[in-house]
């Protein structure tokens, strides 16, 4: 019977110490990506202010733009905010089409992807970016913001910061948006997908050794 109890014991404290780690974890998970958002979008606003808007405009919407003494001096300015704050990845300006949702580059800092295939577009100026699945890059037109949620595409895995550019009448030009890394999120989602598989494994070997318990204390 004593040993039956300790096993119990056991199972119960294995259960609530996988619980708390399950709890922890996620709580650690969900702070540290309100806390990335939020330097995202401090980020991407201030760098917002630092561009050149008229200059901006001045970019032809077409690859050849890249070559444009315009786009040389918005890309370098690009490069300085990815300097001064080394955990960016990406920076680059978007604009509007005549498409909901649909996107296109002015500048890019960065204008081809690390690994270069048929398949992986370019991100030169004129170059088209479905947005329309990220509603957070939407809204940068209106205020600055950031994802809610990991996005992945053909440059990688990212939480991504935005915010509007907008000229001297206050009509919004353009978004500006920095991605960092975002990797760790799917590491640690992994990480409490294994506590709470191992919570519920102590939990059903705690209900099932007390169960076994009363059953034998009833038949006694």
């Amino acid at each position: 019977m004593m040993k039956r109890c300790s096993a119990i014991s056991f199972t119960a404290i294995l259960f609530l110490l996988m619980v708390g780690n399950f709890v922890f974890s996620d709580y650690r998970l969900q702070s540290s990506f309100q806390e990335t958002r939020e330097r995202l979008i401090s980020i991407a606003a201030n760098a917002a202010l630092s561009i050149d808007v008229a200059v901006l405009k001045k970019i032809p919407l077409v690859q050849r733009g890249e070559g444009t003494p315009e786009y040389q001096l918005i890309a370098q300015k690009l490069l300085m905010i990815k300097k001064i704050n080394p955990t960016l990845k990406y920076v680059y300006i978007l604009t509007a089409t005549d498409q909901p949702g649909i996107l296109q580059y002015v500048v890019d800092a960065d204008p081809l992807p690390q690994i270069i295939t048929a398949r992986c577009p370019t991100a030169l100026p004129g170059d088209k970016y479905d947005a329309r699945e990220l509603p957070d890059l939407i809204s940068a037109y209106d205020r600055p913001a950031a994802d809610r949620k990991v996005t992945t595409d053909v440059w990688g895995t990212f939480i991504s910061g935005y915010a509007p550019l907008q000229d001297e009448f206050g009509k919004t030009v353009g978004i500006i948006g920095i991605d960092t890394d975002a990797t760790w999120v799917d590491l640690m989602q992994k990480k409490i997908r294994l506590f709470a598989r191992l919570a519920l494994g102590a939990g059903f070997l705690f209900l099932l050794s007390f169960i076994i318990l009363i059953i034998r204390r009833r038949v006694k």
